[in-house]
């Protein structure tokens, strides 16, 4: 059987690698007597995976995880088992048994959700803010230096950017619900997103990112875009 469950991951562990995620869930299985389904080979691993990796540094209210088992038990009991042995920092809320066709769910992917919080070197007004997030959004290109496996190169996000809002702007803060595409190919990043809006409000600053949702296609039991 396969269960498809969603965790959150707080403040305590936002600097905590995907892959030390990995291994932390690894032990937590093993910790919770999970009846875990296990690869062939030389070097068995749990049958585990994930619908994509967060960024070091942000934190998530929904990453989501497939995990086959050998035998089967109820969501129930599997939220409660690993909720009880997680480290603080991570729990689970959310989990279900995939049917034989449910697919998996990095082939579903579509997008996710962030709140990006700027703080910004300079002053930034709401005005400013919406003003600058219009520029964004009536844009054909929005050009910045992205990271690819050949080297720092110009890339166009635009195309990654479906929706943005301004959430509040006060306090040397300023504060911005963004959507993007996110698929096995890749998709916004909200580092990237952070960088072309400072540059539209004409300062720099630092940010922080929490991905509320990852949203799908081809399941309504799975968050969708709209």
């Amino acid at each position: 059987m396969k269960i498809i469950a969603a965790f959150e991951k707080t403040k305590e562990l936002s600097y905590t690698s995907h892959l030390d995620v990995q291994r932390t869930l690894q032990r937590t299985f093993r910790r919770a007597d999970l009846p875990l389904a296990f690869s062939k080979g030389f070097n068995p691993h749990p049958k585990l995976s994930f619908a994509t990796a967060l960024a070091t540094g942000y934190t998530s209210a929904g990453e989501w995880i497939e995990v086959e088992l050998d035998r089967e038990i109820t969501p129930e009991d599997f939220t409660e088992r690993v909720n009880g042995a997680l480290p603080n920092g991570m729990r689970f809320h959310s989990a279900f048994i995939a049917d034989e066709n449910f697919g998996t769910l990095s082939k579903m992917l579509i997008a996710a959700r962030y709140i990006v919080t700027l703080y910004p070197d300079a002053a930034v007004t709401a005005e400013a803010l919406r003003a600058a997030l219009d520029g964004l959004l009536s844009s054909d290109e929005v050009i910045v230096e992205k990271k690819t496996k050949s080297g720092i190169r110009p890339a166009n996000i635009r195309p990654e950017i479906l929706e943005a809002e301004a959430i509040s702007a006060s306090d040397g803060t300023a504060v911005v619900a963004v959507a993007g595409t996110l698929n096995a190919a890749g998709g916004l990043r909200a580092e990237t997103f952070a960088r072309a809006l400072f540059e539209r409000l004409g300062t720099s600053g630092r940010f922080t990112a929490h991905r509320t949702a990852l949203c799908f296609a081809g399941s309504d039991r799975l968050p969708r875009l709209r």
